[in-house]
This record gives structure tokens, C-alpha cells and sequence, in this order.
């Protein structure tokens, strides 16, 4: 009967607030978990206004008000009150997404490794609806949250969820970037391109978690983008990082940066004061040859071992370090 049905949602709508604050979060999880199992089921059209008014009781719901009750409740919430805490994770689960500014406090603030648990499995839920609220938390809030904020994200798939975590490789942690920079790889390995500039990042262990990306798979693209920086900018850079990069076009290269690598190594003898002529360039081409591993790259190898200079036998003695 309509009429009662609106009444008796009335009063669930008046009892609410007063049911959270009685912390009787088990009778209001059954509660919302019955009526949207009503809410989901296959209405005849004369019944259509039943959806149309639990519907609206869902949205009366979720104000302000009501979000930051949840909120203070939850950062008093001990771990000893695990009942009151799961309880109150399922009630949450049919909120509006509109509820995640209003959790991202209790992230923050409360000191239950449980409760944090708790709410990111929320959040992540309430995000899977509508992403719109995480990505203002991201962008306000990324900075504070850090690994907790990533760890959510990593949950989430979408090009809207991948563009957040293509922001937190700008974070101020170095930890929180690499992490960030891993995920997008892991999701799809081209993404390293777009993050190629990241090579010559300030900070030493974003260059080598980059260089390692790059490792991870054969790419035209990256081959290509590795040989020219080595040919315009790896004189400038420091040894160790010159020795990765050579590493790096090795695993992900191809026949196309033999030549290249065949005229660093074998190269006259004489020239070795002179910038590609260095030992380390050597070096770094005898190594990416060798991690090349195809035929062409091992004629290569095969006329440094037998050459008449000494630094370049011994840049194909140093292959072995790989």
C-alpha cells in the first residue's frame, strides 16, 4: 500500500540518525540491506513508485549531517568494538558516494589499523559507483594520504583511476612515487612511455625503478626513445646511471640499435679520450649486446674479444657483470 509504505519510510527516515547515534549499527545495516534488496527487484510497473520512494529515502539519507555523524562516530570507534566496526562498514555500503570526503578524516586520523581498514574497503565500493569524490580527495588530500590513498586507488580500474595515479608519481615521497610508477607499468606496460622523462628525475631511485620498467619487456618505442638519449645527453650523466641505461635498451631493444652499439665498442682504440670512445661506453654497449642476445649482437661481441685493442677487449670482458 503506498500510503503506509511512505509512512513507515518516514519514520525509518526519523529513526535513523537517532539509531547511529545509539550505535546500533547492526539494526540499521538490516535496515538498508532490505530495502535495497526490495529496491532491486523487478517491479511491476504500477509498483514502479516503490523504487521511486526508496530511492529518495537513500538520497534523504545521505546529507552532511548524517556523513559527519558516521565520521565522529567512527574516530571514537576502539578496536575492541570490532562488532560496532563491521556493522558499521556494511551499513556504509549503501550510501551515497558522496559519503568518501567525509571518511578520508578518519583515514588520517584514527590511530585503529582496523577502522582504516574498514573504511578504504568502503571507499574503494563507494568509488566502483562513482570515482568523481576520489579524484577531488586525490587532488586535495595526496599529499597527507600517501601509501593509504595509493593502496585505494590500486583497487580501482579506469582511465579516470589511472590518470590519479599518473598524478602521485609527482608526490613528495619518493616511496609513494615508485609505488605509483610500478602500478601504471603493471597495468599496462606502455605507460612507461609517458614516463620516460622520469630518466633524469632528481632523485636516484626513481631513475633506477624507472630503468627497470623499461627492462621489463621488448619495445620499439622505448628502444628508440633510450637511443637517443644516450646519443644526446649520457656523456653529461654519472656512471653508474649511464652503465642502467645501456642495461635497460638491452632487455627492451632490438637489432635496431646493433649499429649503434657496434660503433661505441669497436670504436679506434685511440679515441677512448673522446665522449662515445669512453671505457664506460664501452662497457655499457658490451653489456646491451650482450643482454640483446641475438645473432647479429654476438658477431659484435665476437670482433671485440679478438681486437687489437686492449680497452676494447676489455670493455667485452666487462659484459660479464650483467
Amino acid at each position: 500500500d503506498p500510503e503506509k509504505f511512505e509512512a513507515v519510510l518516514g519514520f525509518i527516515a526519523e529513526e535513523a540518525v537517532e539509531i547511529i547515534e545509539n550505535d546500533r549499527f547492526d539494526l540499521l545495516a538490516l535496515l538498508l540491506q532490505s530495502l535495497h534488496k526490495l529496491f532491486s527487484q523487478k517491479t511491476s510497473a504500477e509498483k514502479e513508485w516503490q523504487n521511486s520512494r526508496i530511492n529518495r529515502f537513500f538520497k534523504e539519507l545521505s546529507t552532511p549531517e548524517t556523513f559527519q555523524l558516521i565520521s565522529d562516530k567512527l574516530l571514537r570507534l576502539e578496536t575492541i568494538e570490532i562488532d560496532k566496526l563491521k556493522a558499521l562498514g556494511r551499513t556504509l555500503l549503501y550510501f551515497s558516494p558522496q559519503l568518501i570526503p567525509f571518511l578520508v578524516p578518519v583515514i588520517l586520523q584514527s590511530s585503529s589499523h582496523e577502522v582504516q581498514q574498514v573504511i578504504s574497503l568502503v571507499i574503494v565500493h563507494l568509488s566502483q559507483r562513482d570515482i568523481g569524490p576520489l579524484e577531488k580527495i586525490a587532488e586535495l588530500h595526496s599529499q597527507e594520504m600517501g601509501d593509504k590513498l595509493l593502496a585505494i586507488i590500486n583497487s580501482l580500474q579506469g582511465e579516470r583511476v589511472n590518470e590519479i595515479l599518473f598524478k602521485m608519481c609527482e608526490h613528495s615521497s619518493n616511496k609513494v612515487r615508485r609505488k605509483a610508477i610500478n602500478e601504471l607499468v603493471e597495468r599496462d606496460p606502455k605507460y612507461t612511455q609517458k614516463l620516460f622523462s622520469l630518466v633524469d628525475d632528481p632523485a636516484k631511485e626513481i631513475r633506477v625503478c624507472i630503468l627497470a620498467a623499461f627492462s621489463k619487456h621488448k619495445s620499439s618505442e622505448l628502444e628508440n626513445l633510450l637511443l637517443n638519449y644516450l646519443q644526446e645527453n649520457a656523456a653529461q650523466k654519472d656512471v653508474s646511471h649511464i652503465l642502467a641505461c645501456y642495461r635497460a635498451l638491452g632487455y627492451c631493444g632490438s637489432n635496431k640499435a646493433v649499429p649503434f652499439l657496434s660503433r661505441i665498442l669497436l670504436s679506434q682504440g685511440w679515441n677512448s679520450f673522446m665522449g662515445s670512445g669512453k671505457p664506460i661506453f664501452r662497457e655499457g654497449a658490451a653489456i646491451a649486446l650482450a643482454l640483446l642476445d641475438t645473432q647479429e649482437a654476438k658477431n659484435t661481441l665476437q670482433k671485440a674479444s679478438k681486437s687489437r685493442y686492449k680497452v676494447i677487449r676489455k670493455a667485452y670482458d666487462k659484459r660479464k657483470s650483467i
